[in-house]
């Protein structure tokens, strides 16, 4: 994507730092396997999660972790994370972007608390709450909404995959890729 305006590359980029900032659960300025395993631990408490499901959240959530390289001991400053995700995503082909999509599976598998193959608002709270517990209501929300394309109440898993590939790889400020993690941060 090399014919990107300064402007494009700047809101892609903005976009991952609002991602890398809020996975930053421990606040520590860095990303690491921890952040990705206290998302793990704390969907399994504040979803309470039997033990067959919270296994299956950590694995998915770890997965993810795994994708990045993030080994125990591994820290990434969150900055240097959203310069690297930006510059990755924006060098893919479209090829290569539509072959990526399967790496959101885990995370709606993750969010999909009660495994009924949908995302309820009740359960995508349960997910704000643990990374952006400073969203009000109303925006965590109006998030949901923008995800639940079809406006039936819940987020299918082909709404979320659309959502995240436009959050991940897209580069116009359409108003899913301003909140997909919440809105974004500067």
């Amino acid at each position: 994507m090399s014919n990107l305006t300064d402007k494009q590359r700047e809101f892609h980029l903005q976009k991952m730092r609002t991602r890398f900032n809020r996975l930053d659960l421990n606040q520590d300025g860095f990303i690491s396997r921890e952040d990705y395993e206290l998302m793990a631990t704390k969907l399994q408490e504040y979803g309470k999660l039997d033990e067959e499901k919270a296994e299956r959240t950590r694995n998915a959530i770890t997965s993810v972790a795994d994708r990045m390289g993030l080994k125990p001991g591994v820290k990434i400053p969150a900055e240097e994370a959203a310069q690297k995700a930006s510059k990755g995503f924006l060098s893919m082909t479209h090829d290569q972007q539509l072959a990526s999509i399967k790496t959101f599976y885990p995370i709606f598998e993750a969010l999909d608390l009660n495994n009924d193959g949908s995302i309820s608002l009740e359960e995508f709270k349960v997910y704000f709450r643990i990374i952006a517990p400073d969203l009000s209501d109303a925006d965590v929300t109006h998030t949901f909404n923008m995800i639940d394309s079809d406006r039936n109440g819940e987020i299918s898993r082909e709404e979320f995959m659309a959502a995240g590939f436009d959050f991940v790889y897209g580069v116009e400020e359409t108003e899913i890729s301003k909140v997909f993690f919440g809105p974004l941060m500067s």
